[in-house]
């Protein structure tokens, strides 16, 4: 049976969607003999003990010393400072500031501020590929330094390297590096796509960039696979949430913001006072704090609530339980497809989505969704809000393309990554 040893340095029980694709290709792969090296995170402050690595899998963990933990609290709290601005909140927080602990990360550890963990992982891999008799290596990514433990190992056991991009390096919409740390991360990342044996990116337009920023890389060398959802995930009990309640669960950075969709929001509810009384959104967002900042100021804390990062089994309850979803993408991320995506396809439920043309928008209309409105369209956020309300209480339901749908389910999405593998030519 072929041996596969995958590395991800997120999986449970830390909470995290990257986590949760490894954890399901794991699952639905059986038909290989399947490795994990993983980190060991004790300080992590997001656990979720729902999410299990199947019984099956050998994981091997080695410890991440978070480097947040040596700066002085007292540096923190000088340079966190609030300098209060006079401006409009739209033009406050169309872009997240990013946070000092962001700003050192991207400055001082490249590629990232997992190096330290990658480095510590270098010889563990080898001892497990020398040991196990693997010949298969597959990094996911980001973390993107994960990637530097395939390069190791391919460079030290002449292995088969593949490299799974769930977001892209160096030119990640989302991350804003320094020029200097830009370079060198673009160096790693270009030694990394030259001397893998095959890259298997998330979305079709992550391809495309690829293809268009380095040229030794062939059009073969790429195949894309989607992230998915798990039908089994689904088996849980719905959260008994009264009236019109919508709910957004992911992360809030960078241009991922929900500003547009919470002034389109307040406007409403300051016209209308039933959709007042019965409109509440629930935010389950890890990164809280950039959302609480929105909540305050729009004055909206008896209409929105903020639960912060929740287990992934308990933020599937309430996506069951919600009337409405609600999925963001801001301009800018026109190659993203947000893993949340798919998982709001396989509940069903109803979606708003606020996204740019691109991707993900495509494949919404592909599954049958209509309540699509450009990202920070105020006005066409609040006119669809009402549409959506009034459909509500006359009891209209819309439903989505099933077979569409089905074909990210995670069954399907593994076979495809399968697939991809035999056509690459690594099993």
């Amino acid at each position: 049976m072929k041996k596969i040893l995958f590395v991800s340095f997120s999986s449970p029980p830390i909470g995290s969607g990257g986590g949760e694709r490894v954890t399901k290709l794991l699952k639905y792969l059986d038909s290989f003999d399947r490795y994990l090296l993983t980190s060991d995170y004790p300080t992590c402050r997001y656990k979720d003990d729902s999410s299990r690595i199947s019984e099956d899998i050998k994981v091997y963990r080695v410890l991440f010393k978070d480097p947040r933990l040596f700066v002085p609290k007292f540096i923190y709290k000088i340079l966190k400072k609030n300098h209060k601005e006079e401006k409009d909140i739209i033009e406050k927080y169309k872009i997240i500031p990013q946070s000092f602990a962001t700003k050192i990360r991207l400055m001082f550890f490249i590629p990232d501020d997992k190096i330290r963990w990658a480095k510590d992982s270098m010889k563990k891999g080898e001892k497990i590929v020398e040991e196990n008799k693997i010949d298969t290596v597959i990094t996911t990514g980001p973390p993107h330094s994960t990637h530097l433990i395939g390069l190791y190992l391919k460079r030290k056991k002449n292995i088969k390297w593949v490299m799974d991009l769930r977001d892209l390096w160096s030119e990640n919409p989302f991350v804003f590096y320094p020029n200097r740390s830009k370079i060198k991360n673009q160096k790693f990342e270009e030694e990394c796509l030259k001397e893998c044996d095959l890259i298997i990116a998330v979305t079709e337009s992550f391809k495309r960039v690829l293809l268009n920023k380095f040229d030794f890389l062939k059009e073969e060398k790429i195949k894309v696979v989607h992230n998915g959802y798990d039908k089994e995930d689904f088996a849980v009990e719905q959260k008994d949430l009264p009236g019109f309640t919508i709910t957004y669960a992911g992360s809030f950075y960078s241009l991922q913001t929900p500003v547009f969709f919470l002034k389109a929001f307040k406007e409403l509810i300051e016209e209308n006072d039933e959709f007042k009384n019965e409109a509440r959104i629930h935010i389950l967002s890890p990164f809280e704090d950039n959302v609480n900042k929105i909540v305050d100021e729009l004055k909206l804390y008896g209409n929105v609530i903020v639960s912060g990062f929740i287990p992934h089994k308990e933020a599937v309850s309430y996506i069951l339980g919600s009337k409405l979803l609600f999925l963001f993408l801001g301009r800018g991320g026109e190659a993203t497809v947000p893993q949340k995506t798919f998982e709001y396809l396989g509940s069903g439920k109803r979606i708003l989505a606020t996204v740019p043309d691109g991707e993900c928008k495509e494949i919404l209309i592909k599954c049958g969704v209509k309540d699509i409105v450009d990202p920070d369209d105020v006005e066409g956020i609040k006119r669809k809000l009402l549409e959506i309300y009034k459909d509500y209480k006359e009891g209209k339901n819309v439903s989505l393309n099933k077979e569409k749908v089905e074909e990210f389910s995670m069954e399907k999405i593994s076979k495809k990554f399968k697939d991809s593998l035999i056509e690459g030519g690594i099993l």
